[in-house]
């Protein structure tokens, strides 16, 4: 501990230090374990009008490594989207819209940075960041120091504190999920939950009911992430047939416009109920197939219909059309999905999640028999 004590100095720099540093390459703004830009616009205005004011920001930590060649470079521990923010508006990316104190909103509401004054911008130049600087620490002290920032300022998801504290090959195997096609065709990620690490969580959550069950979410996620991830050897047979079934129905569903598989909770159900028939999807026919694409469509059309009020001549006719493809009882196949649709509800209670998957189940296997 006392070592690690005497590697952390207080000292500060100027944005004209920071634009130094960014021109030279030495800054590394976001290191493999921070989290993407999200910052609006609003919140990096606000931050360039509390410069101009010369008022005071949180101190920014930056990590100093030094090659034994006196090679240096500076990366970001926290402090990444003010950062970020700085040096876009000096590179005249955005302008001051919206400033909210009265006197500089007279003077400089939408201006770019090279808009404003000569005396201003040199001004602007000279204002001092409280820097935090750690020098050639360990990789695993940085990623705490990340979290552990992180956590009190309670600006991280979930997520983002497990993308830091947690690299390796179960990190990489989310990441490969996240950007398999079938993320993009399903469009159950909007932009706000990729940059958060969501559409990561899901996956990892997904994975984690394939291996161990069924179980509430916030009760054993984070439990299962940390085991998969330190035993990923002795699960990476099954990432690797869990990304061929993400092949299969990437090919196989029907993803034309937003469907229920483009919801989360039923985009979870359908990856449970297909990994506990993996075996019959990998061997299914082009013929099997082809049915199971359109039972899946009639499915998911016919929950769509019983959930929206005025709709249900649509879905007593898309669930008769789907009794007749899979040859059961018209009766049957309503309590499936009025059960199912019932399941959507509270959804991520261990009990929804049952209902869902048994009512999915019954559809799939009825499709191979």
């Amino acid at each position: 501990m006392a070592d690690h004590a005497l590697k952390f100095e207080i000292e500060s720099k100027t944005v004209a230090e920071f634009r130094a540093l960014d021109k030279s390459g030495e800054l590394i703004l976001r290191p493999e374990y921070q989290r993407k830009i999200v910052w609006p616009d609003r919140a990096k205005v606000s931050l360039m009008e509390t410069i101009l004011l010369g008022y005071p920001i949180p101190e920014i930590y930056l990590s100093y490594e030094t090659t034994p060649d006196g090679e240096q470079t500076a990366s970001v521990v926290d402090g990444q989207q003010r950062l970020t923010a700085l040096l876009e508006f000096i590179k005249n990316k955005y302008t001051l819209d919206g400033l909210e104190a009265g006197s500089l909103r007279e003077k400089f509401e939408g201006k770019y940075f090279k808009d404003l004054p000569d005396e201003v911008r040199q001004e602007f130049f000279q204002y001092r960041f409280p820097i935090r600087r750690l020098s050639n620490l360990a990789d695993e002290f940085v990623r705490a120091v990340f979290a552990r920032v992180n956590r009190v300022n309670m600006v991280l998801t979930e997520q983002e504190l497990r993308n830091a504290l947690l690299p390796g090959p179960f990190s990489d195997f989310l990441k490969d999920c996240a950007t398999h096609s079938i993320s993009r065709v399903s469009g159950v990620f909007s932009g706000e939950r990729r940059n958060r690490g969501g559409d990561l969580e899901f996956f990892a959550e997904v994975f984690g009911t394939c291996i161990f069950g069924l179980s509430n979410k916030k009760a054993e996620l984070n439990e299962r992430y940390d085991k998969i991830s330190a035993d990923f050897e002795d699960y990476r047979d099954r990432s690797e047939e869990f990304v061929r079934l993400l092949d299969f129905l990437s090919g196989t569903v029907k993803w034309a416009g937003r469907t229920r598989w483009s919801n989360i909770v039923d985009m979870f159900t359908l990856l449970h109920v297909s990994w506990n028939l993996r075996s019959l999807l990998f061997e299914a026919s082009t013929e099997q197939a082809t049915q199971l694409r359109d039972v899946l469509d009639l499915f998911q059309r016919a929950v769509s219909s019983h959930k929206r009020s005025g709709e249900k001549s649509d879905a007593e006719e898309l669930i008769s059309t789907l009794a007749e493809t899979l040859d059961l009882p018209t009766e049957s196949i309503k309590d499936t999905i009025e059960e199912y649709t019932s399941g959507i509800r509270n959804s991520s209670d261990l009990g929804s999640r049952r209902i869902r998957s048994n009512k999915l189940q019954v559809v799939f296997s009825r499709n191979f028999d």
